[in-house]
């Protein structure tokens, strides 16, 4: 595994290109996917606050300018681990479709079995420009990178509905930093203009997750096999019974989790 990992994407966004701001899924489908909202953060939920100008060098932050002000607070919810594993962890970047990026309160358990660090920006849901989504998920391992150690070869990302659509980009368009994806109930098919390194893509591991009541099933099972056709075997489907649009739980999460993690 390559670890000599450049987080922080060093293109200008004219070369990145403005990707198209998805619109965001009704509001009832978003709250049932959002199962934690009542349940209180642990000791191990912080919160990861920072401006571009204290996280990069002053020219590199002028190059997001139009992206992200170099002066304007930008924050990202992260969950540790909590168990005694002497290994360092992973990393779990999530994108939400929602304007907090709290984590479920069902997946503390998976994190701290599978030995992850979470991580989500706030302020990043599906009103919010998809490049900003994807500056700000980068961003974040950045910003994590200097607080907290982690295997840079063990870096996954995943998102929900809209965010899931973000995960699938940036697995494509960064397929040297995050080398597992996890696609909850929302993906998209690479476009070949922002893939530079198919070849990479094929290399990684993939899981798409849906439910047999979510509206976007049918789409996810074709890009599944879409993945497969192009040679990326490493790919998995859970369809989950009865399942609606919205998050699985632990149990299905695990297995999720499992099978990215299942690397040579």
């Amino acid at each position: 595994m390559n670890t000599n990992t450049e987080f922080v994407d060093n293109r200008t966004p004219a070369r990145t290109g403005v990707i198209h701001t998805f619109l965001c899924i009704f509001l009832f489908l978003i709250q049932a996917g959002n199962t934690s909202a009542a349940v209180p953060p642990t000791p191990n939920d912080i919160q990861i606050e920072t401006t571009l100008n204290q996280l990069l060098e002053e020219q590199q932050a002028k190059i997001y300018k139009k992206i992200i002000e170099p002066d304007e607070p930008v924050s990202w919810w992260v969950y540790l681990p909590d168990n005694d594993s002497s290994e360092i962890p992973g990393v779990f970047v999530y994108i939400s479709p929602m304007k907090t990026g709290r984590i479920d309160s069902r997946w503390r358990e998976v994190m701290d079995e599978q030995n992850l660090i979470y991580i989500a920006a706030n302020k990043s849901g599906n009103k919010t420009p998809t490049i900003r989504r994807m500056v700000m998920a980068n961003l974040g391992i950045k910003a994590l990178a200097l607080e907290y150690a982690f295997d840079p070869g063990q870096i996954n990302v995943s998102g929900f509905s809209g965010g899931g659509r973000v995960a699938s980009r940036l697995a494509s368009q960064y397929p040297e930093i995050y080398t597992g994806a996890l696609y909850i109930c929302g993906v998209d098919f690479w476009k070949k203009d922002y893939t530079p390194n198919v070849e990479r893509v094929l290399q990684n591991r993939f899981v798409f997750l849906t439910g047999s009541r979510d509206f976007n099933e049918n789409e996810t099972r074709l890009i599944h096999k879409r993945y497969i056709k192009e040679g990326a075997v490493n790919s998995k489907l859970i369809v989950i019974p009865g399942m609606a649009h919205k998050h699985p739980d632990a149990t299905y999460l695990t297995e999720a989790l499992e099978f990215l993690l299942a690397r040579n």
